[in-house]
């Protein structure tokens, strides 16, 4: 996706933990009908900019380098992070806990 320039926007962060669920379901439910519901005409813009990040976290190889979760955690926020610096790390482990359940 290139640049982020919106990572301190609160939408941004509000937006990925509605869709992920983190925070408040059980596991990642990646619903963008939430989103949509939630932001009406900016819910495209989020779910595009989603979209893009969810693909980048899940470019990770941590599921294959990691021991265990906790260090699939780990490395999959470091790999992220070395993408996005400036990433918030509510966003950073909402995606790293979607990554984790789904390679678990």
């Amino acid at each position: 996706m290139g640049k982020i320039n919106c990572w301190q926007d609160p939408e941004l962060t509000e937006a990925i933990l509605i869709w992920t669920g983190h925070g408040d379901a059980a596991s990642p439910r990646r619903d963008s009908s939430w989103v949509e519901l939630r932001f009406s005409d900016e819910g495209d813009k989020w779910l595009a900019i989603i979209e893009s990040l969810t693909d980048d976290f899940y470019d990770t190889k941590a599921n294959i380098e990691a021991k265990d979760i906790s260090e699939m955690w780990t490395i999959s926020i470091v790999d992220f992070k070395a993408k996005y610096p400036d990433v918030p790390d509510k966003i950073a482990k909402a995606l790293a806990w979607c990554y984790t359940f789904d390679n678990r």
